[in-house]
């Protein structure tokens, strides 16, 4: 699985870093290329706020390319 956290840093000041929101992305199958991604949003207090999905992501793509299917998805 992977985890993409998005959090906030007024002015670069790291003791007042604030969570945003958590992202993560998990496998549905063992070993599939291509794969299929189950994406689960959470707020700030865990709380699940979407789910959806990222179909027939290649391996070779990368893990880069399918944080950004992920947040294009997201915003889309």
């Amino acid at each position: 699985m992977l985890r993409v956290t998005i959090d906030i840093v007024p002015f670069g000041i790291e003791a007042s870093t604030r969570h945003i929101q958590t992202l993560d992305i998990a496998r549905t199958t063992l070993h599939n290329n291509p794969e299929d991604y189950r994406c689960s949003v959470f707020a700030a207090d865990g709380e699940l706020v979407n789910l959806f999905w990222i179909r027939q992501h290649a391996y070779t793509a990368g893990a880069a390319v399918l944080v950004f299917r992920a947040l294009s998805q997201l915003v889309s």
